[in-house]
């Protein structure tokens, strides 16, 4: 049964980013400062969602597109958080970071990892920026405690699911070449994994844009 259900998810996790998507075009004219680059984010994810597809059936193997979007992703990311922290962290911390990881993705890929395969030394560190982004965050909502009620805040629950998200699948995606050449059983069940983290990470986000009118 719970293979049944990683199986299902694993084909099917693509379709929760309706639900972000959709928010967002409903309350756009909410959407403010640093959820712009949410939308950003939901727009790369479709796009990668695509040229994979298109990749697959043209060569039968998608993972040079995994090179690229990871350095957009989290430039993405890194910028959303950056327009979050304000001054509350020296202003040049998140843009050197930015320019550090990109640098590193670049040599990884070129020198180290095949486009063939996973570039897990960039999605490895890709995940432990991302935690600790969002840990930052929710140590500026603790010392300033400007929100009462952060279950109605749209960042609280956006910066919860990239939380979930990055830290669910840091192992993953560390082992991911690993994991590849195990048996079709352990590779499904760890993508349809995945696969659960990822529709969370949406739905949470649906959440935050949802409440988007709030965002402080």
């Amino acid at each position: 049964m719970i293979e049944g259900f990683l199986m299902w998810m694993l084909y099917y996790s693509p379709f929760f980013l309706a639900l972000p998507i959709t928010i967002a075009l409903v309350r756009f004219r909410f959407l403010k400062q640093a959820l712009w680059y949410i939308v950003a984010f939901l727009g790369l994810s479709v796009l990668a969602q695509i040229l994979a597809y298109f990749l697959t059936k043209a060569l039968g193997n998608n993972l040079i597109l995994i090179h690229f979007y990871t350095v957009f992703e989290l430039n993405i990311i890194a910028l959303f958080y950056h327009a979050l922290f304000g001054r509350f962290y020296p202003r040049w911390l998140v843009p050197s970071l930015m320019v550090f990881f990109t640098v590193f993705a670049v040599v990884s890929s070129t020198f180290f990892q095949k486009l063939t395969e996973f570039n897990t030394y960039a999605r490895g560190l890709e995940c432990v920026l991302v935690i600790v982004f969002s840990m930052m965050y929710f140590y500026k909502m603790l010392i300033e405690l400007n929100t009462k009620r952060p279950e109605k805040c749209p960042i609280f629950w956006i910066n919860t699911g990239f939380l979930f998200y990055f830290a669910g699948s840091l192992v993953l995606f560390i082992l991911s070449n690993a994991i590849l050449n195990e048996n079709k059983a352990f590779n499904y069940m760890s993508w349809g994994l995945h696969a659960c983290v990822f529709a969370l990470l949406h739905i949470f986000i649906g959440i935050g844009l949802w409440y988007s009118p709030r965002l402080k």
